[in-house]
């Protein structure tokens, strides 16, 4: 398979972006992260388009929004910028981590998204800065937390108005920071990750990265590369609440901390900066 990368004007390439999120993460994420792979796998790479089974759509979609008041101005200027770049939408696609996808019209260009939040496009890990672990972890003293905003989404409010007043579980609204963050989540068998604005969560594979079993929780299973991940083996989703302890209280702790292991493990190997991508190649090839 070959992939003609589609030569992009640098202004649809912003070098930085307004704000970052989560607080902790640098500005890069997966838009940067798999044109960098793209980049150095040169075998990949072919400077005829004809010759491409394939044509990346290198645009920094999160970066442009963010700097144009979330999406709100500059729409139009993105929409004829990317047309007059686009040879053959059938055969091209393009990575996206903003939570409302691309924002403008790409009908038939394949869309790798990161936070989906309709049933159209193909899901990919929302990636942040890894946390850096205590050289001591935390005494295990919960079996489920979730530390962060709930205002974000509705999921969230049921959660807490399910969950708040059980004793094994632990929900705090609000930023507390990154220790308390981290800190949280490792004295935790399972991390709640309920979805927010976006279909997907960060907190989910903060979660595998820190050894912790997620449990995505919304009406999109997002969980990326299906096909080649088995999410039964380290992880858990519900499409609503009512669930949440039914399925938990099928696990023991031991149960659950292999899971977090083994989460850990897939996070390092396959869906870490630069792994997930080789996921993508995979889909491509298999979709000719």
């Amino acid at each position: 398979m070959k992939i003609y990368i589609l030569p992009t004007q640098k202004i649809l390439q912003p070098s930085s972006q307004s704000i970052t999120y989560p607080k902790h993460n640098k500005d890069f994420g997966v838009e940067q992260d798999f044109f960098k792979y793209l980049t150095c796998n040169t075998k990949l790479l072919t400077s005829n388009p004809l010759k491409a089974n394939w044509h990346y759509l290198p645009v920094y979609w999160t970066r442009w929004h963010l700097n144009h008041d979330y999406g709100k101005k500059g729409k139009n200027e993105l929409q004829a910028r990317v047309d007059n770049l686009i040879i053959e939408p059938k055969k091209t696609f393009t990575i996206c981590q903003y939570d409302d996808g691309p924002v403008i019209s790409l009908p038939e260009v394949s869309l790798f998204l990161a936070s989906r939040k309709t049933s159209h496009g193909t899901d990919i890990p929302l990636l942040s800065s890894p946390h850096q672990k205590p050289l001591i972890k935390p005494r295990k003293q919960i079996i489920a937390s979730f530390i962060g905003r709930l205002s974000t989404h509705n999921i969230r409010n049921d959660m807490n108005k399910l969950l708040s007043k059980k004793s094994s579980i632990l929900i705090l609204d609000g930023n507390f920071g990154v220790r308390k963050y981290t800190n949280t989540m490792l004295k935790s068998y399972v991390a709640l990750s309920p979805r927010g604005y976006g279909g997907s969560s960060f907190r989910f594979f903060e979660a595998m990265q820190l050894g912790i079993a997620p449990f995505l929780i919304g009406d999109l299973d997002t969980r990326p590369f299906k096909k080649f991940i088995n999410w039964e083996e380290i992880s858990f989703y519900s499409k609503n609440v009512d669930q949440i302890m039914t399925i938990l209280n099928k696990y023991s702790k031991p149960q659950l901390l292999e899971m977090g292991k083994k989460a850990s493990k897939i996070w390092s190997d396959q869906l870490n900066y630069q792994k997930w991508c080789g996921l993508v190649i995979k889909q491509l090839e298999e979709r000719l």
